[in-house]
C-alpha cells in the first residue's frame, strides 16, 4: 500500500495522495481552532467549485435546501431512495446499523459531498443510514432530477462519477485497512486517512478539523473503544500526534508512515 502524503489546501487547489479527493469536493481555507473555525471555513466552502456557472444552475435549479439539526437524522438504512444529498455546509456521519443494535460508521462527509448513494439515479433502498453531527445545510435532488441532468450534462455526470470514485476508494481503503491485524497499525492508517480528507496544514503539523469521537474511531477501525484509547495514547507517547479536546492534530506524517510500514 502506497505512503499516505497529506496536502492541504488553501487556495482550491486538488488534492493529492491516497485518496486523491477530487475538485468537485470543496477544499477548506483558514486554520481550524475549535467550532468557531469550523463555521468560518463551512461559510468559505462551494459545494461545486469544479463546474462551471452554467452546470452549477441547473443543478441548483433542481435543489431544495434543507436545514438539519445536529443529532438529526437525513436518511435511514431500509427506507425507500428517492433523494441524493449535496452537503453545504456542516458534517454527516454514515453509518450501519446491525441487528444487535450496533452502529458501525461508514465515513463523515463534509462541504460538497454527494451522500445518499449508492443509487444516486433513484431505486431501491437506502443500504445506510446518515446523521448530522453537528448543525447542517445539505441541497436535496430527488434522484429524477439528477438522472435527467446526468443524461443531458456530461459535466454533471463527470462530477456524480468522481464522488463515486472517491467513495470507492475510501471503501476499499477501509476493507484493506480492516485486514490489518494490529489495532495499531490500523488506527495509524485510518488517521493517515482523516488527515488527508479533513486535515489543515499548521505550523505545528495537521489538525484534523472535524471533532470525532473515539467510538466513532473504534468503529472505524473495528476495535473496542478502550483498545482505541490505548492506541491513541500510545501514538501520543511517540510523538506522532497530539489529542486536544476531541482534535487529533499528526505531528509526524513519516513516522505515522513508517509505523504503517509504507
Amino acid at each position: 500500500m502506497p505512503p499516505v502524503t497529506t496536502h492541504v489546501s488553501t487556495d482550491g487547489q486538488q488534492r493529492t495522495g491516497l485518496l486523491q479527493r477530487p475538485d468537485v469536493l470543496a477544499n477548506h481555507a483558514a486554520e481550524s481552532n475549535g467550532d468557531e473555525a469550523d463555521r468560518r471555513g463551512d461559510a468559505q466552502a462551494a459545494p461545486f467549485s469544479s463546474l462551471s456557472r452554467e452546470a452549477q444552475s441547473a443543478l441548483t435549479s433542481v435543489c431544495r435546501e434543507i436545514s438539519v439539526a445536529s443529532g438529526q437524522a437525513l436518511f435511514g438504512q431500509g427506507t425507500a431512495h428517492t433523494s441524493s444529498y449535496i452537503i453545504k455546509s456542516g458534517l454527516i456521519r454514515t453509518y450501519y446499523t446491525a441487528q444487535s443494535g450496533r452502529e458501525v460508521t461508514l465515513a463523515f462527509w463534509s462541504d460538497g459531498d454527494l451522500v445518499g448513494g449508492p443509487n444516486f439515479f433513484g431505486g431501491g433502498f437506502h443500504i445506510w443510514s446518515a446523521v448530522a453531527v453537528r448543525q447542517s445545510t445539505v441541497l436535496a435532488v430527488q434522484d429524477v432530477d439528477l438522472r435527467r441532468l446526468a443524461k443531458s450534462n456530461p459535466e454533471i455526470l463527470y462530477w456524480i462519477t468522481d464522488a463515486l470514485s472517491f467513495k470507492l476508494r475510501w471503501l476499499s481503503i477501509l476493507f484493506q485497512l480492516h485486514g490489518t491485524e494490529v489495532v495499531l497499525h490500523r488506527l495509524a492508517r485510518l488517521l493517515l486517512m482523516l488527515g488527508e480528507t479533513y486535515g489543515e496544514q499548521q505550523a505545528d503539523g495537521v489538525v484534523i478539523r472535524h471533532k470525532i469521537s473515539q467510538s466513532d474511531l473504534s468503529t472505524l477501525v473495528g476495535a473496542s473503544r478502550q483498545w482505541t484509547n490505548k492506541t491513541l495514547n500510545e501514538l501520543q507517547d511517540k510523538g506522532l500526534l497530539s489529542l486536544d479536546k476531541r482534535r487529533i492534530r499528526i505531528i509526524d506524517l513519516d513516522g505515522l508512515n513508517e509505523l504503517c510500514g509504507t
